[in-house]
């Protein structure tokens, strides 16, 4: 498949090493990795983009990491010429940078925080604005930029005051990326074409919609914390978004895209096709956009039902139709079985079937109809699901009863300290 021109992949939100529900996806993301490299070589693709969340937390698993660099060790040789990897806001930017310099050796570019020069802020965020694939040879510019903490968007602004931490990043990312827009235009202007600019972002962008798994995975960052599409003016042709693991289109502007998750983070994304797209850059012509599906290594599978009987006669049929499928078991009846996990397993028992998940999801929310004491299984709950659980026991206190507000403090500080644990900032 010839093409002309510049094409490349656009991807995000790897998350290696990522459980699910305390079981392994090794597997997975070997067949992933096998998968990509195959895509990438059979559609000729002259560069990879990761849009961020490479790893699932700031310290992953030495197997995590040896498959991380074995396929981008395994790319050296083919169609492929450059990679390009930023930081998302799971990952631990000193642990993308370990390998940094030797990855530069495979035209591996790695772009973990922004270079911020504090004795010539003219030449700030430096690192982040190149040609692909070659200064010598160039097709396209990019602008890489990583997942913005504080100090980065502090510098955009330089010594303008905010008021608030949503403000911080709405405003700081805007004048992040004007003055990577700015910095890209010079280097047009340097190497003496009009070459098509491409920006890359991990953030959430304004019209986006939200992954079915939304709960547990963007709680920690809030409705307020969002940037509106137009700090991605019309220069940049292409914008390869991460963060958000559905794949779409954003504000109704087809060169704005989230490439998504390649494999479903929970059992509510199981349902949707993943893709990785790809870009066409032709001269004097926008950009061609294309998605490739991404097959499911593992299926994952939710059996429901009002009653038990209802849900034993499914698990039966999922067994001969999936037999290595993973399963959630949703209850939405209000009748209790006690714990779930143990009354279903002798139904599994003679399957080759995983129960990874079993919940009551029939009843409705409040303190006084959570799962009695024997019923809870804290593995299955994200972090934020358990500590609400332990806000309301403690309702009928006096401090809570009397003081919306410290409750409300209270929830906004919990919020805080899990962002900072799930971005690597706390030691």
């Amino acid at each position: 498949m010839s093409h002309l021109g510049y094409r490349i992949l656009h991807t995000s939100d790897w998350h290696l090493g990522n459980s699910l529900h305390e079981h392994s996806r090794l597997e997975e993301y070997k067949c992933f990795f096998h998968w990509l490299k195959n895509a990438i070589v059979e559609n000729e693709v002259d560069a990879l983009l990761v849009s961020g969340d490479i790893f699932d937390s700031g310290s992953p698993s030495n197997a995590a990491q040896e498959l991380y660099y074995s396929f981008l060790t395994s790319l050296n040789g083919t169609c492929c010429k450059n990679v390009v990897i930023t930081a998302g806001n799971h990952d631990s930017p000193s642990t993308l940078n370990i390998a940094k310099s030797v990855l530069e050796l495979l035209n591996v570019q790695v772009v973990a925080t922004p270079d911020i020069n504090k004795e010539d802020a003219q030449r700030n965020f430096e690192n982040e604005v190149f040609a692909l694939p070659s200064k010598g040879n160039p097709q396209i510019i990019v602008c890489a930029a990583p997942y913005l903490r504080a100090p980065a968007l502090q510098a955009s602004l330089e010594n303008k005051e905010v008021e608030s931490d949503e403000e911080l990043v709405r405003e700081g990312t805007s004048a992040h990326f004007e003055k990577l827009k700015n910095r890209a235009l010079q280097l047009q202007k340097e190497l003496g074409k009009s070459l098509p600019i491409v920006a890359m972002a991990h953030l959430y962008a304004a019209g986006a919609n939200l992954s079915e798994n939304a709960e547990t995975e963007y709680s920690i960052i809030g409705n307020l914390e969002n940037v509106n599409t137009n700090i991605f003016p019309s220069d940049f042709q292409y914008v390869a978004l991460g963060h958000i693991h559905r794949p779409q289109k954003v504000a109704g502007e087809d060169r704005i895209r989230y490439s998504g998750s390649p494999l479903p983070m929970g059992f509510d994304e199981a349902n949707r096709q993943s893709v990785v797209l790809i870009v066409d850059f032709e001269e004097n012509s926008a950009p061609k956009i294309r998605s490739i599906g991404i097959p499911q290594f593992q299926k994952l599978v939710t059996v429901s039902g009002n009653e038990i009987e209802e849900i034993r006669g499914k698990i039966s049929q999922v067994a001969k139709e999936f037999p290595q499928a993973w399963i959630r078991v949703c209850v939405t009846g209000g009748t209790s079985y006690g714990n779930l996990r143990e009354y279903l397993a002798p139904d599994f028992k003679n399957t080759t079937l995983e129960l990874l998940k079993a919940e009551y999801t029939g009843r409705a929310s409040g303190a006084s109809n959570h799962l009695a004491d024997d019923e809870k299984d804290l593995s299955e709950l994200s972090p934020t699901q358990v500590f609400e659980m332990l806000l309301d026991s403690q309702e009928n206190s006096p401090s809570f009863k009397q003081n919306e507000e410290l409750a409300t403090r209270i929830k906004a500080a919990f919020q805080e300290i899990l962002k900072n644990v799930q971005e690597g900032d706390v030691e």
